[in-house]
């Protein structure tokens, strides 16, 4: 019994060890096939996606067009030069309006669109708004079927969503870039007129000379936004574009369709944010919110009312601000708390003509002023 024990715990151990070869071969099978089914399930889903993307490439191309513009130019040499520019836009509807930048056609001599399938037509422009850099021009399509792309809601997109940009980027006709959207409720330069833009979505699809007027679209194809700009130090795309949200053109092209100019609510001041530092010097609570009136256009309806601009300066130990000045916290009770929000208020809910109460933070305490707004000066 003493010789087979030893051989008895030998033959256990065996077989244990062969036991937990077993046991790891079978792991690394099981691994090697769960990898490879995510492995698989990757390709799949880059599969579908490209797949959604070139659908939506192909269902949205043809709405979109590429504007060639040929505009006079005098010179020190000659008096009758011509200038050729490029840029993009889409159909609006199916009587021939085509949506784009103000800054592509305005004081073009002649205007032609191109479609994917080669048709050209020579556009008129109809419609011109500066302040939002957008137009209509339309074509006589001349029996050519137009399909307008779908419209979707600016106000519904939120930082991270999918983004697809079209258009002809110097000169390359009918291309296709993605991103992401990067920020929303910028307030950029119009540009064309001294206001801003409110509500601008900014996004890293590579957006360059040529893209302007083109569609931002979402992930299911909707336009949610018409290229506009770019932040650049080159000229070249850098990851920073801006599109004028679609929500704002479907509250002006209406009217530029009629071939009357879109008139914008104005109250006539310029103002700004309240920083937390700002808040700090001026010794305000950090829920003190609101825009600080620093000038008053005369003649405006600011200035034919009780509101007062800055007074003074007040310094921390990081810089001045300035102080003394009419902080508007609420328009007819609908809280403000920075300049995008009181634009897009009054761009938004009111038109010229319209008086609303404006609640202001004025020494402390808060006091109701009314007014009258103006057509802004075009």
């Amino acid at each position: 019994m003493k010789k087979i024990a030893p051989i008895f715990l030998f033959l256990m151990l065996l077989s244990c060890t062969m036991n937990s070869e077993a046991t790891i071969n079978e792991s690394i099978k099981s691994n090697d096939s769960a990898n490879n089914k995510i492995e698989n399930n990757n390709i799949s889903l880059l599969e579908a996606r490209e797949k959604h993307l070139s659908n939506l490439y192909s269902s949205s191309l043809p709405s979109i067009v590429h504007i060639k513009v040929v505009q006079s130019v005098s010179s020190f040499i000659s008096q009758n030069q011509s200038r050729t520019s490029d840029g993009s836009g889409f159909v609006w509807d199916e009587s021939g309006h085509i949506l784009t930048n103000y800054h592509v056609v305005a004081n073009a001599d002649m205007v032609d669109v191109q479609f994917s399938d080669g048709s050209q037509f020579l556009a008129k422009v109809i419609g011109l708004d500066p302040n939002s850099d957008l137009a209509i021009i339309k074509i006589n399509s001349n029996g050519k079927k137009l399909e307008a792309l779908n419209l979707g809601d600016s106000n519904s997109v939120n930082v991270g969503n999918f983004t697809l940009a079209i258009g002809s980027p110097f000169g390359q006709e009918f291309s296709m870039t993605s991103g992401i959207i990067s920020a929303i409720k910028r307030t950029v330069p119009s540009q064309n007129s001294m206001f801003t833009i409110p509500n601008v979505i900014q996004t890293d699809a590579a957006i360059n000379p040529g893209n302007s007027g083109g569609p931002l679209l979402d992930i299911n194809g909707k336009v949610i936004g018409i290229n506009s700009q770019i932040l650049t130090q080159n000229g070249g795309n850098a990851g920073i574009g801006f599109a004028v949200p679609v929500n704002t053109a479907k509250a002006i092209v209406p009217t530029l369709i009629n071939g009357e100019k879109f008139l914008y609510p104005w109250l006539g001041i310029t103002g700004m944010d309240l920083s937390q530092n700002h808040k700090k010097a001026l010794k305000f609570t950090n829920n003190t919110n609101g825009v600080m009136i620093v000038d008053i256009v005369k003649d405006s309806p600011a200035n034919k009312s009780d509101l007062k601009g800055y007074q003074g300066t007040i310094s921390d130990d990081y810089t001045s601000y300035p102080s003394g000045g009419d902080i508007i916290t609420a328009i007819n009770g609908t809280p403000i708390s920075s300049m995008n929000e009181l634009i897009s208020e009054l761009f938004e809910n009111h038109i010229p003509g319209d008086k609303i109460k404006l609640s202001v933070l004025r020494n402390s305490k808060i006091i109701e002023i009314d007014l009258e707004l103006e057509p802004r000066p075009q």
